[in-house]
């Protein structure tokens, strides 16, 4: 088997992009592991992390011809990732919802729209709490959920440790789960995880 001499990964996408395996096993082993780390913090544990990952690598070849170049590989597999993980997830619509005052399971079988009402609801629930934070937690608590910063990033950005940025998150996130139903926490499990 020839050596693949590539300089960059862009080159290595290029050849991907226009059928080439060997690229494609390249950046299989490139990812696979990162992806592996990405599916199991992100998704439920009741989805096989090795089955995600097979499944976003079989896209990425069937719609190899999307793929450019020119953009960050790294975030179009991340991408794929994502929503091969909400599929997943819906594929299992069957949810089990624990209601408040009732100690039976209810299995609900939910429509796309019932889903949707759902996750409205329950969205405006959540940014009506968050709006109910003291000032600064709810900064802390939108800069980590919202813009994506680390701990380290909002640390530095507002002069506070990075212990008071946990605690500020965690005390944000005990108060919302209390405020919420045992219905509206699983939901929330189940789309905001």
């Amino acid at each position: 088997m020839p050596k693949l001499e590539l300089n960059t990964e862009r080159e290595l996408v290029e050849r991907f992009v226009s059928g080439d395996q060997m690229a494609f096993e390249i950046l299989f082993h490139r990812y696979k592991s990162k992806l592996n780390g990405f599916v199991l913090k992100f998704a439920p544990s009741q989805l096989d992390a090795d089955d995600v990952v097979q499944r976003v690598f079989i896209k990425l070849w069937t719609q190899r011809e999307k793929v450019n170049p020119d953009r960050a590989f790294v975030s179009f597999i991340f991408t794929i990732a994502r929503h091969e993980v909400v599929d997943q997830l819906r594929k299992g619509i069957t949810r089990k919802l624990y209601f408040v005052g009732n100690e039976a399971m209810i299995d609900l079988h939910v429509t796309d729209q019932e889903e949707g009402d759902w996750r409205k609801e329950l969205e405006d629930k959540v940014v009506a709490l968050i709006e109910n934070l003291p000032e600064r937690r709810k900064q802390i608590f939108r800069m980590s959920r919202f813009e994506g910063l680390s701990y380290k990033q909002i640390a530095g950005r507002l002069e506070i440790s990075e212990n008071t940025v946990d605690s500020q998150i965690r005390h944000a996130l005990n108060y919302i789960r209390k405020e919420l139903t045992k219905a509206q926490i699983m939901l929330f499990s189940i789309f905001f995880k």
